[in-house]
């Protein structure tokens, strides 16, 4: 509860700041939910503490104004998202390209903020992700702090606040 006042109030007291002819007003990012651990499957599912995280995190964005949802179509990032997308009437949209993989291609996460920047000015976008591919998009986006995701944290949220001519601001948090 203390972590979706501590959100709401960020994003509230930031997007009237946020009004910028080239950028997105807020971006959320997440990693997918907790996972059931299945050796060699690339698509594994949500574990059960998985879905109430995805539950929960429908509840904690529920007014943020997220008017559009990102996922890389795997299961665990689909349904991490699917009780938000639910709950808002938003059809998530797909990014396999920022699937997990030995060798990402940095390029893939250029063309994405890109396409970020173009096609949602003005939007309040809810991308789910996976451990590596949230702290490559946060790069991408200009942010100049390395960010790491362990492989069994499940419960980093990051606010992505666009600035023109600026790096963005970044807020950590956890649900």
């Amino acid at each position: 509860m203390r972590t979706k006042i501590v959100v709401l109030t960020v994003a509230l007291l930031c997007f009237p700041l946020l009004r910028s002819a080239d950028a997105q007003r807020a971006i959320f990012l997440v990693r997918h939910g907790d996972t059931v651990r299945e050796k060699d499957n690339p698509d594994v599912p949500l574990s059960e503490p998985g879905e109430r995280r995805a539950d929960a995190l429908a509840a904690l964005l529920r007014d943020s104004g997220i008017n559009v949802i990102y996922t890389t179509g795997l299961q665990r990032t689909v349904k991490t998202a699917e009780p938000l997308a639910k709950l808002l009437g938003v059809e998530p949209k797909l990014q396999p390209e920022l699937r997990p993989r030995a060798k990402p291609k940095p390029s893939d996460f250029e063309n994405f903020a890109n396409l970020l920047r173009a096609e949602h000015s003005g939007d309040v976008v809810l991308a789910v992700l996976h451990s590596n591919s949230v702290p490559a998009l946060i790069k991408a986006l200009g942010h100049q702090t390395v960010v790491k995701i362990p492989a069994t944290e499940f419960d980093n949220f990051f606010v992505i606040i666009p600035r023109a001519e600026a790096p963005p601001t970044v807020l950590r948090l956890r649900y």
